[in-house]
């Protein structure tokens, strides 16, 4: 299991807001998603699979020209794929091959706030959300013999991954580690969640409606509609042209569950 976490934002009063990134203005109506995501292989076969292929990828697009002296590039070949970094340039080849097909399921756990948390706060809510997916998970897999469970590696240290396992209650030997950008496999599930948060944030930006009637949750494998051509359709207020919808329909076919948790906000302690 691959495990990542992350945060965007989204203004409901403007469209695409010009303030993102600068801090609100005073008419300004910002919401906060913070989620988690996991990218689960189930065998070493299906993430070598996936690595051979995206190591093509990742080839093809440090040999194009044109794109050599791009701002991004130096970190992509550094560290590869980072869902947040990435322009089309580097990730359409990703998404494209990820059309083919994939080996790993996902999933994602959110919440939606009103007000920015800090980041004592921030990492009370992740580690409540990655609780609440692994002990949903566990279970799945409480047949193999060893579960390896890497966190993309941050500033925190390994305790807290290993403080969030043991309340997982797993009942099996699990491996818990921490890596850095750069492996493939860990990427999917950056990329994953982003596109997640992104399609939650797109449809709570587009829709304007009380009593809206559109479902806004994102789908998952087992509630996607398909065109008889089986081109994946996803009822709601986002166009083909949208870059959230374009990446949520690339993933969509390989998430087993996308869960919205508002709770996991009451459990932030006062203190913090």
């Amino acid at each position: 299991m691959k495990l990542d976490e992350s945060v965007v934002n989204v203004c409901l009063t403007h469209q695409r807001c010009p303030r993102i990134g600068k801090g609100p203005s005073v008419d300004c109506d910002w919401r906060w998603i913070y989620g988690v995501g996991v990218a689960v292989y189930e065998t070493i076969e299906d993430l070598l699979e996936l690595r051979q292929r995206l190591s093509v990828v990742r080839e093809g697009i440090l040999a194009r020209t044109g794109i050599e002296d791009a701002p991004r590039m130096p970190g992509f070949r550094a560290h590869g794929w980072h869902a947040t970094k990435d322009g089309p340039e580097f990730a359409e080849p990703l998404l494209n091959e990820l059309d083919r097909g994939a080996t790993f399921k996902g999933h994602a756990r959110f919440v939606v706030t009103a007000t920015a948390l800090t980041s004592t706060q921030k990492n009370q809510v992740f580690d409540s959300l990655f609780i609440e997916l692994l002990r949903v998970l566990m279970p799945r897999y409480r047949a193999h013999k060893q579960i390896d469970i890497v966190f993309e590696a941050d500033q925190s240290p390994l305790t807290r991954y290993e403080a969030i396992i043991a309340q997982t209650r797993s009942g099996t030997d699990v491996a818990v580690s921490a890596e850095a950008k750069g492996d493939s496999g860990l990427a999917m599930a950056d990329y994953l969640l982003y596109a997640t948060l992104k399609y939650v944030a797109r449809v709570m930006e587009c829709c304007k409606a009380e009593n809206c009637d559109v479902p806004h949750n994102p789908p998952d494998a087992n509630s996607v509609d398909y065109r008889p051509d089986g081109v994946v359709e996803l009822a709601g207020h986002l166009t083909g042209g949208d870059h959230a919808l374009r990446m949520y329909k690339t993933f969509v076919r390989n998430m087993s569950s996308v869960v919205e948790l508002p709770g996991v906000v009451g459990r932030i302690t006062e203190s913090q």
